[in-house]
């Protein structure tokens, strides 16, 4: 079946109402704002009749009675209006952004690979803020304008319906201005939001790493660079400039042609005597009222092209792969919740490709429950890959992660992941105080003597003390205040309080000097006794106590036993040994 052609400026219809159906407007708001802004168009409607006969010359009481009444209710209806859209258009916009956030926390891992963290933030920085706010205000006046609209034109039909005709002869001219112009202001604006992310990434990457930047003295390299992005940028929107200023020229032109033809109009039935004075007054009231608000329809749309072209990124995130629910898990496997307990770990014939290139190769191990387990090879090998599908980070292409007797897919991600602790090589945490570190993720209430107990276990309580407010000073972005065996030392106290079943630990002192290393190595084994204890590590050194080694060499499994099996039987770990002991001999 022949797939249908989209119009590069049609824009993403289907995914831009599903987007609608996500972002949880607030209804309740926006019917209480639609019900007001009926309300102001059914009094905007009084304003011809009502002033018609005082500015033909009549001072009648009931006449200027009218028109005070007018006034001041419009007066009222107006502030209220204003009032009520303003505070609508900003509960939509908060909530539009908590939903996008959700969503992006959700997604699958395997979208992060060929999609920017830093630059997809900025979909809900700064997406959503004008196009939300335009798309609620929309909503709210639609309806109401074209009830205004239409009472309108059957009041002046009752004068005489070559009036009527008079409004709607540019009509046509209008639907191609509201057609073409739309179409350009979703590419431009399409380009602008992506741009913006483009910029808001680079410059997020490098100010976090201004430090690199002045130690390879590349100052004038990244400000150039910068100046590429942010060129793009202002190109874009000099493209939606042009695009603003030559629809304003069109909308001019046809507003122009407009009004001479309801003017030609007005003049003749006036002469013959069609219509007199008062309903000339009042249809040409109407009729300026008639056409802004054709006007904004016409802009409205075009509006509604640009808010397509400015959420295009924000309905991406929303449809991107997100990670099973619990109840699709289950839904999934067919089966009942699983609850496994603390057992053996196993892959079963496990391949896994990041998209074209082949990560791991048929691989098959078990790991005893409550054993300790070193994972060894060169870079690439897929080391770092195994303790991601044990975390369901990424899910195996082919073959079995078991958990015990239970394959990880039936699991739900909390269930599974409760179950391990994962000290990942650059010892990641947020910014706040040292007690928010260490309490991150836990949900349960942990008592002061308790965290005092897990950060001298984990050798972190010295430092802690001779900070300004101790557990409740404040620690810089991404830890940036504290040194590398610092930050380990908390992870390592934060993941003691989490209590899991299984330690899964990636290069965790491969940032550290020797002796900072050597300490939280004894610390790891001293802590965590009896737990399952999974170790990538390049330190060859550590795996003479380990239980078993896997090694592993461009996703395969050419190896596993103890230390002395594979020194014998394994010349992959023989060399990576060998290789070790020379460079350790050469440093000394």
């Amino acid at each position: 079946m022949k797939q249908k052609k989209v119009s590069p400026g049609a824009g993403n219809w289907r995914g831009f109402f599903r987007l609608l159906g996500k972002i949880d407007l607030p209804w309740l708001a926006i019917a209480v704002a639609f019900v007001v802004e009926t309300v102001y168009n059914q009094i905007l409607l009084s304003l011809p009749t009502t002033t018609a006969s005082l500015m033909s010359g009549s001072l009648e009481d009931s006449a200027l009675r009218d028109a005070v009444i007018y006034y001041i209710s419009y007066g009222v209806v107006v502030t209220i209006e204003m009032a009520i859209l303003g505070t609508t258009c900003r509960l939509a916009v908060r909530n539009a952004r908590n939903k996008l956030w959700g969503g992006m926390t959700r997604i699958r891992m395997d979208y992060y690979d060929s999609h920017t963290p830093a630059e997809l933030t900025s979909a809900v920085t700064n997406d959503l803020e004008e196009s939300v706010r335009l798309l609620v205000s929309m909503m709210i006046a639609l309806l109401p304008s074209l009830y205004y609209l239409g009472s309108a034109m059957a009041t002046i039909a009752e004068y005489d319906w070559l009036l009527v005709l008079s409004v709607l002869l540019p009509l046509p001219l209008r639907y191609i201005e509201m057609v073409v112009v739309g179409r350009w202001n979703y590419r431009t604006q399409a380009g602008i939001y992506q741009r913006i992310g483009v910029l808001t990434g680079y410059l997020a990457e490098r100010v976090k790493n201004l430090s690199l930047i002045k130690q390879f003295c590349t100052e004038e390299q990244e400000l150039e660079n910068g100046k590429t992005a942010s060129e793009d940028l202002f190109k874009a929107n000099m493209s939606a400039t042009k695009v603003s200023s030559i629809s304003s020229g069109v909308s001019t032109v046809i507003t122009v042609f407009q009004q001479i033809v309801i003017v030609f109009f007005g003049v003749i039935l006036l002469q013959n005597g069609r219509i007199d004075i008062s309903e000339w007054v009042a249809f040409f009231m109407f009729s300026a009222t008639i056409s802004s608000r054709f006007i904004t329809l016409v802009q409205n749309w075009q509006s509604l092209k640009s808010i397509q072209g400015q959420v295009a990124r924000a309905v991406e995130v929303m449809e991107a792969p997100q990670e099973q629910t619990e109840q699709e898990a289950k839904a999934a496997a067919g089966q009942a919740p699983t609850s496994a307990s603390a057992a053996e770990i196993a892959f079963e014939n496990v391949s896994f490709s990041y998209g074209e290139k082949q990560a791991l190769q048929n691989v098959s191990f078990t790991i005893p429950a409550g054993s300790i387990t070193g994972i060894v090879g060169l870079c690439g090998s897929g080391k770092t890959t195994m303790l991601n599908l044990l975390e369901r980070f990424y899910e195996a292409g082919k073959g079995k992660v078991m958990l015990g007797d239970t394959d990880v897919k039936t699991m739900s991600f909390s269930e599974l992941r409760g179950k391990y602790s994962y000290v990942q090589q650059d010892a990641g945490v947020f910014s706040g105080t040292v007690k928010e570190i260490l309490t991150y993720g836990i949900r349960r209430q942990v008592s002061d003597e308790e965290l005092t107990a897990a950060a001298q276990r984990a050798g972190a309580w010295d430092f802690i003390q001779t900070l300004p407010a101790g557990m409740e000073s404040p620690i810089a972005a991404d830890g940036q205040s504290l040194s590398g065996g610092q930050r380990q030392r908390l992870v390592l106290a934060r993941e003691f309080l989490r209590g899991a079943d299984i330690l899964l630990l990636d290069e965790p002192t491969s940032a550290l000097d020797a002796s900072t290393a050597q300490a939280v190595e004894q610390t790891i084994f001293s802590m965590f006794r009896g737990k399952t204890v999974l170790m990538i590590t390049h330190d060859m050194s550590l795996l003479h106590d380990m239980d078993q080694i896997l090694v592993m060499k461009d996703g395969e499994l050419v190896g596993q036993g103890t230390y002395e099996q594979l020194l014998t039987g394994c010349p992959l770990f023989r060399e990576m040994v060998r290789s070790q002991q020379n460079k350790e001999v050469t440093c000394g």
